[in-house]
């Protein structure tokens, strides 16, 4: 029996040793054609093997489930809109999406929607609808049942996609992007009402659905799905909001540093009246350093302090603190946004675009938008929050 076992174990050894040599060949071989194509050395030869190391939490949006529900929403889809976060269009934006309709179904349209424009200056969003305009239709748009902004103008676009497509009784129109951007907003705000269940966080939406907007217009809402997962680093995978903050449980202060590298800490300080540590800009795949680390931690005893979380032996509780900070961070409290490339030159959007994508896109008016401080969210906030995390009210410490 042991040399049975003997035998096993050595033939085992030679088939992985077999296996990884196949695998340095294809990887060699994808170096090589990258090197012929002129992309340099900078390709990702592992793009197609999925990290088994890294953790399941950080690969929300990849299963092969969701997957099998978005290309069902764009089999049966005549208009692909696509919601992107304000604060972050490119980051939130699947390039990938939107060339696989263009080579594999040239026939379909593809609409941009800038959404929760409101939580970012009217300047930044004018600048976004002058990039993204050049590739697609962009709307600006704000999800309120009540107090909605682009409501008009993307309906308007529906009805001239209606029309050319004269040879048939409706079109379907396909609601897809990351995890946590508002589709399902989007869907309520067109309605007027509550139709799809909504709420704050990343994952609500299952499986997709179809929603009657008009006679002759169907909307159809889909789970959230990320694609360039290569190029996310676990902290901007939190940032984005493709991960539920309660995933995070004691790891959630590690995230902390690359918060403060992208928020003013005016903002910080006038949400929280404590006095956040000063940190440079860092790009989103970097790794803070240990100097920023141990900023971040001497931020979160003084906010832990400041408010009363504390834990046995009144040692402060840095990870309770650390969930309600990413959940503002990601919720929209607190401010923020990625500034939009311009150059030398360029000008703003103004009135109505012309028709090179077959719809003439509305011009709008964004001081109309308004302010995420003056106008709650009528949407039904289903949030689901650790036991010991809670809001943080400037100036009223808890006891």
């Amino acid at each position: 029996e042991s040399s049975a076992a003997v035998d096993s174990l050595a033939a085992m050894a030679s088939r992985a040793a077999r296996l990884e040599g196949e695998f340095e060949e294809k990887a060699e071989e994808v170096r090589v054609a990258a090197v012929v194509a002129g992309h340099g050395t900078a390709v990702d030869v592992n793009f197609d093997f999925k990290d088994q190391t890294r953790e399941a939490v950080f690969d929300k949006g990849q299963s092969r489930r969701i997957w099998g529900e978005l290309h069902k929403v764009l089999d049966s889809s005549d208009v692909v809109l696509q919601v992107l976060d304000a604060r972050d269009p490119q980051g939130t934006r699947c390039i990938w999406l939107e060339e696989y309709i263009k080579r594999e179904c040239p026939h379909k349209h593809v609409v941009l929607i800038i959404n929760k424009c409101d939580l970012v200056p009217n300047a930044v969003t004018a600048r976004w609808l002058a990039i993204l305009s050049k590739q697609h239709p962009t709307i600006a748009f704000h999800s309120s049942v009540t107090h909605p902004f682009g409501k008009g103008a993307l309906i308007n676009i529906l009805r001239q996609f209606k029309k050319l497509h004269t040879d048939r009784k409706s079109i379907s129109c396909g609601i897809v992007g990351y995890p946590n951007v508002g589709k399902s907003s989007v869907i309520n705000t067109l309605r007027g009402k509550k139709v799809v269940n909504v709420a704050p966080l990343p994952g609500h939406t299952k499986v997709w659905q179809y929603v009657n907007l008009f006679k002759h217009i169907f909307l159809v809402d889909s789970p959230g799905v990320v694609h360039e997962s290569h190029s996310n680093s676990t902290a901007d995978a939190v940032l984005k909001g493709v991960v539920r903050v309660e995933s995070l449980r004691d790891s959630a202060p590690q995230f902390i540093p690359s918060l403060l590298s992208r928020v003013s800490p005016h903002h910080l300080r006038r949400l929280y009246n404590v006095t956040p540590p000063v940190l440079p800009p860092e790009p989103i795949t970097a790794t803070p350093s240990p100097a920023a680390h141990d900023a971040a931690e001497a931020f979160l005893e003084a906010l832990a302090r400041r408010y009363g979380k504390l834990i046995r032996g009144g040692d402060p509780d840095t990870g309770a603190v650390a969930r309600i900070l990413l959940h503002d961070f990601q919720r929209g409290k607190i401010p923020w946004f990625v500034e939009p490339p311009r150059k030398e030159g360029e000008e703003e959007a103004k009135g109505p675009a012309a028709g090179r994508h077959g719809v003439e896109v509305p011009g709008q008016d964004l001081m109309e938008v308004k302010s995420a401080a003056l106008i709650r969210e009528d949407m039904d906030e289903e949030e689901v929050v650790a036991e010991d995390d809670g809001e943080l009210e400037a100036g009223e410490p808890s006891a």
